[in-house]
């Protein structure tokens, strides 16, 4: 009886482990065998003429990816492409290196992305590509992906199936405002500005809705329109400028949404020339600092511009001094006619600065009889001086920091993957005098 029963707890532990891995091997299999999909999203989209739309491709249910490639193709004579990003799925577990061929003649694009280095593939859910398209007439096409390629770590290939999109132009409820005109553009506190608003109907239904005219964000007015389908109208408003002090003015327009209405990206509208209220007499300012990198390596340049104002009712000769902390980098002397303005640029060259971060300033010297000095300073963003090489700031230069600038080589400041703090040259572009730097500094590091 006790080799009986030692046989039975023998035969039942056996079957017991069976089972067991015979439901681990089962899982296994199940998300092994999960489809694998990519997909243009949102599947469907409705854009009019003139307007930009933007889709994902999408992948859900991949295992192990480490590389992809996918072709996606639409009518050339209804769209055209303005941009080409890359999603973050990948980038979740390591750096990437992406690139893209657009053929704006037959309507078609070539993307590619792949991870460095010898690391596992990402899993899951997430955005490969992002595409922005123009709408240049009117009608609908497939947004159609084909000839995908999923490669795992491994380089073994991946299959999955692909949906695709849809774009079409027609809207059944739109409004818009296309256009804000506004005169003068320089006046005196109590003076009158006349905006014209241009709305538009683009939908297929009479619309009847509101348009608010803004300064900055203070309401001026507000006024209902009634649009029939296509149609488009001017409407006038004026500001009483009696109250507002001495400063720069944006005025936008808004029309309010109307029911049904899905686009409603161009319902404002900014206008392109800002409103100046002067100051009766001498008054000059800083009124914005920009600097083209926030990391910039010892012994190289960085450029620095400050937008000076003169808010006076006089023509002003000025004085300007740029700022790194403390240290002096350049002061500049320049003329003004009342209300006009001018951005002034120059070169930091960090030979001689510490380690470190730095804030950047500009201050406009007081003119004679100038009373409101408040402006006169602008603050700007902080500039970190490093190690040359250092990109990251970690104190050392490696193939990190070399890899940062490789993977941004040929891209210019049109790209808009561009970053300007890999220009460390200061040229314009990111090629191999950049890469050149850190690759030179190779193992160096911050004392």
């Amino acid at each position: 009886m006790t080799i009986r029963k030692h046989r039975s707890t023998h035969v039942s532990s056996a079957l017991l482990l069976f089972l067991v891995l015979i439901s681990e091997l089962a899982v296994t299999f199940s998300a092994q065998a999960a489809t694998t999909i990519v997909s243009v999203y949102p599947s469907s989209v409705t854009a009019g003429v003139g307007q930009d739309f933007s889709i994902n491709v999408n992948i859900q249910s991949v295992l192990n990816l480490y590389g992809w490639e996918f072709k996606l193709n639409w009518s050339a004579s209804l769209l055209d492409v303005s941009s080409v990003i890359e999603g973050s799925f990948l980038r979740t577990g390591g750096d990437t290196f992406f690139s893209y061929i657009v053929n704006s003649t037959e309507g078609y694009v070539i993307v590619d992305c792949t991870m460095l280095g010898t690391i596992p593939g990402v899993s899951g859910d997430g955005v490969l590509a992002t595409m922005t398209f123009h709408v240049k007439n009117s009608g609908e096409c497939l947004l159609g992906l084909y000839s995908i390629v999923l490669l795992d770590s491994l380089e073994a290939p991946i299959v999955c199936q692909d949906t695709d999109g849809f774009w079409q132009s027609s809207v059944p409820h739109d409004v818009a405002i296309t256009d804000v005109n506004i005169s003068p553009i320089i006046i005196l506190s109590g003076d009158f500005v006349n905006i014209n608003v241009t709305t538009q109907n683009q939908g297929s239904y009479e619309e009847s809705f509101n348009v608010t005219v803004y300064s900055n964000s203070q309401i001026i007015n507000l006024l209902t329109v009634l649009l029939s389908s296509g149609s488009s109208t001017v409407i006038p408003f004026s500001w009483n400028t009696s109250g507002f002090g001495k400063g720069e003015y944006t005025i936008s327009a808004s029309a309010s949404i109307v029911l049904g209405e899905v686009d409603t990206g161009d319902n404002s509208q900014i206008a392109s020339d800002k409103v100046t209220i002067l100051y009766d007499g001498h008054d000059v300012a800083v009124i914005d600092v920009n600097t083209s990198k926030t990391i910039v390596c010892q012994g190289y340049i960085t450029l620095i511009s400050a937008n000076i104002k003169n808010f006076g009712t006089f023509y002003e000769n000025i004085e300007v001094t740029i700022f790194a902390n403390t240290s002096m980098i350049e002061r500049r002397e320049l003329t003004l006619t009342s209300g006009s303005s001018t951005t002034v640029t120059l070169m930091w060259n960090t030979t001689g600065f510490a380690y470190g971060n730095y804030t950047i300033s500009a201050y406009a010297w007081p003119v004679p009889n100038e009373t409101d000095t408040g402006d006169n300073t602008f603050v700007d963003g902080v500039v970190t001086v490093v190690l040359a090489g250092d990109l990251n700031d970690d104190g050392i230069v490696d193939y990190r920091d070399i890899n940062r600038v490789a993977r941004m080589f040929g891209k210019t400041p049109s790209d808009p993957q561009w970053d300007p703090n890999n220009d460390i040259i200061e040229d314009g572009i990111i090629d191999y005098r950049d890469i050149n730097v850190p690759s030179r500094n190779y193992g160096k590091t911050r004392p």
